[in-house]
């Protein structure tokens, strides 16, 4: 992220302030923030040669008109406490065409630059499909999120499945990008987020289904980017959620239920010079599985969530950004649902670090950022005990099958150059940037017998397993690209970008072309039309490579009288080569595993501010991919496998409307409706090869993706009362989950019909109130109270999918209604 000051003229036509030459016209400076938010009480002062000519402060709209006389030159300064000083220059012919100027102050910590006023619009690939969650106040919302993670579903595309698993744009997350500060933090091993950042080192963070700058890499569905806080130049602590929440359970406690303190502390080590921000968290979880009996109803985590930032203004020109995030963690009963009560239940222990340096080097009136990063995912999974695995159409018993231990390490040196603006044809700003990466991933991965049962309990199945699993393998991920934002005039602007990359272990080369456009067809700029083309390119997981390394399957098949109809047979871990690829911008070797999932993907958009206190906005997201990885079965008469291949597709369409509602921040609304269809291979690529795999390799099958919502209303917001009190609702309405049919094998029933099965229509409302309490001058206390499902809506948890239960196609279990109190420490 460019952490200098930037100041920006952007040309606004008005007939009655038109600025002329030699005259004492009036001025009107527009403030803002990063996030293009206006800042109030934000001093301007407008000098020539030194000597000051008029002086301001902003108002709650950002703005301040000024009177600054008829000088040939004029030099704005714009400073408020916590934000890097900005400048512009205005010269007598600037002011003869502009009348009105915009200056985007950036939080402190950042190189100070003067910036001569030129006309700009803004990056349409910088907002285009960019979902922007006002942190502050998901931080009250009654969903509580820890990390920001946590927060994504307020976004509209975005949807956590109940197994806890993101989806962005109706696709898994490993599918799309985890950008923190600009470094990409996602697991090397299964591409999955992780543990991310607490919620509360967090400054911005923002959701870009198929965003089309070429600086953006190893996705095809988005990228989520958070850009963390700096410190300001007072000391600041706060201590959130301090006390635990207990269980009650007919009138009575019992026992903790869970528990999440955050600590926050930021300051000046050594004044204008050394800044450092701490936000620490303790998460206890025992989360309650509704469709099981106290007091084995419970999956338990423990984590302990740390992000450290170093800023430290070397000189004017040069400045470094020091991270780093710890995160160990720890998972009891993994995944416990009816089917999978507590002793068939995995146990995992992690450890996520990332730690990151970055230079911000200002040079012939460009920045040039250089970043070293470094990501550790460590895991170990074991089962509760040991013994054998029983799958069967009611339910599963015995002991977990798998264990495994992991090391998967990444990393990164990144390049980016931006050089100064260019005037030609209008005005062009360019970027071009560099990544290497390196990646590893070794560990060893095990597997116990697993028993296939009928509904009477006769044996159908039997599934061994031979070989050690040890695996070792790396990986060199280089990357380049480059990117143009053109502003051809007042009213439209252009990207355009081409960004090639590759991984060793594909043996493929990718180039992705990609472009974007904005145009204002009004005047005032209350309308704006986006769009955009691209093409996107998966980065592939090390577990994909390490397949070839699992413990082989041995499949033993019987009548259900003890007698053997097929086997042992044994499945070999075959990694196949795709064929020679028909798409133009992949060149690749005839190498097994020379995977290349890809995507081509547009979209347009249309925006308009009815007024001051409405945004309106229209978006349409087309989405195509191919080569997309695949695992299952296949025997001939010659040899059986589990055959990891490429040629599995995934098709998405998205239409999502949004309204914004209120001008201030105290009391402001947001509404959504998606609209969404996602549909291709659904494979078990994924999940074997995951931290928690099942042991049945099924069938491939064409359905609906397991984040698919074809309608999802979603209603939140903040609304600040009177007494210090405010009110925090969250409504959500939506089509039920998808679901897939299995038989007593536990393989994919085929469909008879492209109607996808689902759970039942799901609705929620959600309501947080909170109210602050003076603790002498400087202290609050915040008591707060959260409703969960407050109509008592019944939304069914799980269902009997197995055609040979005698309860198939019952849905059952529900989280009613409930509550939740906390109180948080302000300082």
């Amino acid at each position: 992220m460019l952490l200098t000051a930037i100041a920006l003229l952007l040309p606004i036509s008005t007939s009655t302030l038109v600025a002329q030459p030699g005259t004492d016209s009036v001025i009107l400076v527009s403030v803002t923030n990063e996030d293009r938010q206006p800042l109030a009480d934000v001093k301007i002062e407008g000098s020539s040669d030194a000597k000051r000519l008029c002086q301001g402060t902003t108002d709650a709209q950002g703005r301040a008109a000024l009177r600054c006389g008829s000088a040939p030159n004029l030099h704005f300064t714009a400073s408020l406490q916590g934000y890097a000083p900005a400048a512009v220059d205005l010269s007598a012919p600037d002011q003869a065409a502009q009348a009105v100027i915009e200056i985007a102050l950036s939080k402190a910590a950042a190189v100070q630059q003067s910036v001569v006023v030129q006309a700009d619009t803004q990056s349409p690939l910088n907002s285009t499909d960019a979902a922007k969650v006002p942190i502050d106040d998901a931080k009250v919302n009654p969903l509580r999120p820890n990390t920001l993670v946590d927060a994504l579903p307020l976004v509209p595309g975005v949807i956590r499945t109940p197994d806890g698993r993101v989806q962005v744009s109706g696709q898994d997350e490993e599918h799309s990008s985890l950008l923190i500060n600009s470094v990409n933090v996602n697991d090397p091993a299964t591409g999955n987020f992780g543990l991310s950042v607490p919620v509360d080192s967090v400054d911005i963070l923002k959701v870009m289904q198929s965003p089309y700058l070429a600086q953006y890499g190893s996705f095809i569905a988005g990228v989520v980017s958070a850009e963390t806080r700096r410190a300001g130049d007072k000391w600041s602590y706060s201590l959130n959620d301090p006390l635990p929440d207990f269980r009650i359970r007919s009138g009575h406690l019992v026992g903790l239920r869970d528990a999440s303190p955050r600590l926050n502390l930021s300051g000046p080590l050594i004044a204008n010079r050394l800044y450092f921000v701490e936000g620490s968290e303790y998460l206890i979880d025992k989360a309650e599985v509704r469709t099981l009996p106290f007091p084995v109803d419970e999956s338990r985590s423990n984590a302990f969530n740390s992000f450290t930032q170093l800023d430290a203004l070397i000189d004017a020109r040069n400045s470094a950004t020091a991270t780093l995030h710890f995160a160990p963690h720890s998972v009891r009963y993994a995944n416990l649902n009816y089917f999978d009560p507590q002793p068939v239940t995995p146990n995992a222990g992690y450890q996520e670090d990332t730690g990151t340096i970055t230079e911000h080097f200002g040079i012939a009136g460009g920045v040039v950022d250089s970043t070293f990063a470094g990501t550790r995912d460590a895991i170990n999974v074991s089962a509760q005990a040991p013994g054998e695995m029983v799958l069967s159409p009611q339910g599963n018993s015995g002991s977990y099958f798998g264990a495994q231990t992991r090391e998967a390490t990444r990393f990164q040196w990144i390049e980016t150059w931006k050089p100064a603006s260019v005037t030609l044809h209008g005005q062009h700003s360019f970027q071009v940037g560099t990544v290497l990466a390196h990646a590893e991933d070794d560990g060893q991965t095990a597997g116990r017998n697993v028993n296939i049962e009928g509904p009477a309990g006769e044996l159908l199945r039997t599934i061994s397993y031979a070989g050690s699993g040890n695996f070792d393998i790396s990986d060199f991920e280089p990357a380049v690209y480059a990117q143009d934002h053109w502003v051809a005039g007042s009213r439209v602007a252009v990207d355009a970008g081409i960004r090639w990359e590759t991984q060793s272990l594909t043996y493929t080369s990718r180039l992705a072309p990609r472009g974007g456009f904005t145009w204002t067809p009004r005047e005032n700029g209350s309308t704006v039309v986006r769009g955009g083309l691209g093409v996107f390119y998966d980065s592939v997981p090390l577990d994909t490579y390490a397949f070839g390394n699992y413990p082989q399957q041995v499949v033993t098949t019987y009548d259900g009288n003890g007698h053997i109809t097929d086997g042992p047979r044994r499945y070999l871990n075959l990694t196949s080569t795709v064929a020679e690829s028909q798409f133009p911008f992949i060149a690749g070797q005839s190498r097994s595993g020379n995977f290349a999932p890809y995507s081509v993907a547009w979209n347009l958009e249309v925006e308009r501010q009815v007024n001051a206190s409405v945004l309106f906005r229209v978006r349409y997201l087309h989405s195509d991919a191919q080569n997309q990885l695949t695992l299952s079965p296949e025997v001939t008469s010659t040899w059986s496998a589990l055959v990891l291949g490429g040629s599995g597709t995934l098709q998405s369409r998205q239409v999502e409307v949004t309204t914004r509602t209120g001008a201030s921040k105290r009391r402001q609304f947001f509404f959504s409706y998606v609209r969404q269809f996602a549909r291709g291979d659904v494979s078990d690529a994924s999940a074997y090869l995951g931290d928690f795999p099942f042991p049945v390799v099924r069938t491939q099958i064409t359905a609906s993706t397991a984040g698919e919502i074809p309608n999802r209303f979603l209603l939140w917001g903040t609304a600040v009362l009177p007494w210090r009190m405010r009110v925090t609702p969250h409504i959500e309405y939506r089509n039920g989950f998808t679901w897939q049919p299995v038989d007593q094998f536990q393989n994919y029933v085929a469909l008879s019909s492209d109607v996808q099965p689902r759970y039942p229509q799901y609705f929620s409302a959600d309501l947080r109130a909170a109210k602050d309490f003076s603790v002498g001058s400087q202290h609050a206390v915040r008591l707060s109270v959260t409703a969960r499902n407050l109509t008592n809506h019944t939304n069914p948890l799980q269902i009997h999918n197995n055609v040979a239960d005698s309860q198939y196609g019952e849905f059952f279990g529900n989280y009613g209604r409930h509550y939740l109190a906390d109180f948080d420490f302000l300082f």
